[in-house]
């Protein structure tokens, strides 16, 4: 048997093989037994006929294909192992020789995975960060969110109230969705007196209206600082994670399949339907909204795609590198988090996805970390 391995563009291997007669012919047994145990001949119970007979129905080529069948099996095992290639699709078969005492040729397309050539990632990591901003929380901040909070109870104070006598001489109505401040005069609508939002004192009174965690106004301060801190470090935490990935993405050279590209579209696709599910709608409504078929919003989305598939083979080159992968221990810790979540979601899955999700975690923080 020989095989000959040729790339082609895209991560595409294309194996030319040809198993001469001799070979051929040690699969001929094991051909005609398989062709036996289907076929139906007048006369014989299925899986007695004799070869004459079914070779006199059905002509030479039936056995001659469920030979090359098998033979084609063995070929690409071989052609896999001897070439030390990593298939990522289904293998694309054409036979160009099969006849009666000749050799067998066939041609086997598949996509492989990708031969990806890192730059020096640790020192573009290194770069990306360079101009990093510093995580502040400012008093006007921590003022703002206050003021939001005081509008918030505020609003709920009206609605608390509604239809009460406010010592007016009418009923007052007050409207969601309006603006008020302070001191404005009262607006009329359809004879009724609109009451502008009274907000609370900003005093310990108010910190305590939210929770026992709260006993002055200072104990609320120190909080909404701390959440705004945690807020601001994870923006910063996504722009810095996104900066190193970009720059990586630039500078790593690699070959990507169309296979690969077209899987992540599939992907993406796929979250974009749910996320139209989990709002109400219907992905046909949702593609009447917008005038854009399937295949043109796929279109729209190629080069995000190929930039997400490339990321997520950079990270798996670098994770090999530098021994980077989610351990037993935290995949089990983070599915039965999962599982509470979701519970009817299939494990296997969740644990392949729980292990990629990891690890790249561990990778991206190493390329933080970079010195």
């Amino acid at each position: 048997m020989k095989i000959t391995l040729t790339k082609l563009p895209k991560s595409i291997a294309e194996l030319n093989i040809v198993v001469d007669e001799t070979e051929f012919e040690t699969y001929h047994q094991k051909g005609f037994k398989r062709v036996q145990e289907m076929v139906e001949v007048d006369g014989f119970r299925k899986g007695n006929a004799p070869e004459d007979m079914i070779v006199k129905k059905y002509g030479d080529m039936i056995i001659l294909e469920e030979m090359a069948n098998l033979a084609l099996r063995d070929a690409y095992v071989k052609a896999v192992d001897e070439h030390k290639i990593s298939p990522i699709t289904e293998p694309k078969v054409t036979i160009t020789k099969l006849a009666k005492g000749n050799p067998l040729e066939l041609t086997i397309t598949v996509s492989l995975m990708p031969e990806v050539e890192l730059p020096a990632y640790k020192k573009l990591a290194k770069e990306s960060m360079k101009d990093e901003e510093v995580v502040v929380v400012s008093d006007k901040d921590i003022d703002d969110v206050l003021e939001e909070l005081r509008k918030g109870r505020a609003t709920q104070h009206d609605h608390d109230h509604a239809g009460h006598d406010h010592d007016h001489d009418h009923d007052h109505e007050s409207h969601e969705g309006h603006d008020h401040t302070e001191g404005e005069g009262h607006d009329h609508e359809e004879g009724k007196e609109i009451v502008p939002a009274e907000l609370p004192a900003l005093d310990d009174e108010f910190a305590q209206s939210f929770g026992p965690d709260f006993k002055s106004l200072s104990d609320l301060k120190t909080k909404v600082e701390e959440n705004l801190k945690l807020e601001k470090e994870q923006k910063a935490r996504e722009k810095r994670r996104t900066a190193i990935m970009e720059k990586l993405v630039e500078e790593t050279k690699v070959d990507i399949p169309d296979a690969i590209v077209e899987s992540e579209l599939q992907n993406m696709l796929a979250q974009m339907k749910a996320d139209v599910t989990r709002f109400g709608g219907t992905w046909e409504d949702y593609l009447t909204h917008t005038k854009k078929t399937e295949d043109e919003i796929k279109a729209d989305w190629i080069t995000d795609a190929v930039k997400r598939a490339m990321s997520q083979l950079i990270l798996h080159k670098i994770a090999e590198a530098e021994k980077l992968t989610a351990t037993d221990d935290e995949i089990e810790v983070e599915l039965v988090r999962l599982l509470t979540k979701v519970q009817d979601a299939d494990e296997e899955r969740a644990k392949s996805y729980l292990y990629q999700a990891l690890t790249n975690e561990k990778v991206l923080k190493f390329l933080e970390e970079s010195k």
